[in-house]
């Protein structure tokens, strides 16, 4: 069964459907060391409905986290036909749920070990400063045209597996505009800014795939106290990108939506129908209670104005 445990203010799952489960595994369980929470061969009836999918469209699906953490953990789903991927011949400024972040333990012996297995990174490794830390990262383009960062902060090594890995402080979405995001996340979901910076420059713009003089606006939503399952969105002042939020639906191929494992869904979903809750892309959905790989409990879909699909399971 998954973890009972449920802090409200960091992720549990975040989705991705793909094409090949046994393929997936060996990547996420084999590769990185992430330990299997639950598998569910066969169909999902319940969840399918609640992704506006028929009843036998969801064939294969596998809970993933890494080793000693609870949440932050990924849900891979296999639908009976699979759709097209997400983030194909997506540009980086794109607006789409953009990245799976993967912390490292000594990054260049891993940038390494994938590249002798055959994977190939989108650029050398680089370095972002704020003024909190120095993270180096590289990009690597996955299966499904899933976007892998691979990151290591100096002086504040995040919990890996013994593999050296560790899945995921984080995804990345794009957003147009970070002060409503801010306003959705903070006001409905009550979830804490834990970090705001912007970014510009030769080394961000050749790491990132950026035209020359765009910048960034990131902030980070989650729990200071917590590693791992912070959202993370990002604006890229300078330069439009084309909405592809509405691609990232069931059955379509890569990473989808986040869940958020939370005690009371109706108080949330009273926050998100006030006359002053901030706009959002798509009208709450209530789902009630619905049987899943989850156990039975009570759902809920929210999505953000820039058009992110959060799901909201209940957990007393």
């Amino acid at each position: 069964m998954p973890p009972l445990a449920a802090n409200p203010l960091v992720f549990s799952y975040a989705v991705i459907s793909v094409a090949d489960l046994e393929q997936a595994l060996a990547l996420w369980q084999a590769r990185f060391g992430m330990e299997l929470v639950a598998r569910r061969e066969g169909t999902d009836p319940g969840l399918a409905q609640a992704w506006g999918v028929g009843p036998g469209e969801i064939i294969d699906q596998a809970l993933l986290r890494t080793p000693g953490m609870e949440q932050g953990g990924v849900h891979l789903v296999r639908f009976r036909v699979p759709g097209p991927a997400v983030r194909e011949t997506a540009a980086p400024t794109d607006l789409v749920p953009k990245s799976v972040d993967i912390a490292t333990r000594d990054l260049p012996a891993r940038h390494a070990e994938l590249v002798a297995a055959g994977y190939k990174f989108r650029s050398p490794i680089g370095k972002f400063v704020t003024d909190k830390v120095v993270v180096h990262e590289v990009h690597l383009r996955g299966p499904d045209a899933v976007n892998l960062v691979f990151l290591e902060q100096e002086g504040h090594p995040e919990p890996v597996s013994p593999q050296g890995y560790g899945v995921m402080p984080q995804i990345v979405a794009i957003s147009p505009d970070n002060r409503l995001e801010k306003a959705f996340f903070e006001g409905v979901l009550g979830l804490k800014e834990t970090s705001y910076n912007r970014f510009g420059g030769p080394e961000v713009e050749k790491t990132v795939g950026l035209p020359k003089g765009a910048n960034l606006d990131i902030r980070i939503f989650g729990d200071p106290a917590y590693d791992y399952g912070r959202l993370e969105i990002v604006q890229y002042e300078g330069v439009d990108g084309a909405d592809l939020y509405p691609r990232a639906v069931a059955p379509a191929r890569g990473l989808l939506s986040v869940t958020y494992f939370v005690p009371d869904v109706a108080a949330i979903l009273a926050r998100a129908t006030a006359a002053d809750a901030p706009r959002m892309r798509a009208a709450p959905v209530d789902h009630g209670v619905v049987a899943s790989i989850f156990g039975q409990s009570r759902m809920a879909t929210l999505t953000s104005p820039a058009g992110l699909r959060i799901d909201l399971i209940e957990r007393r």
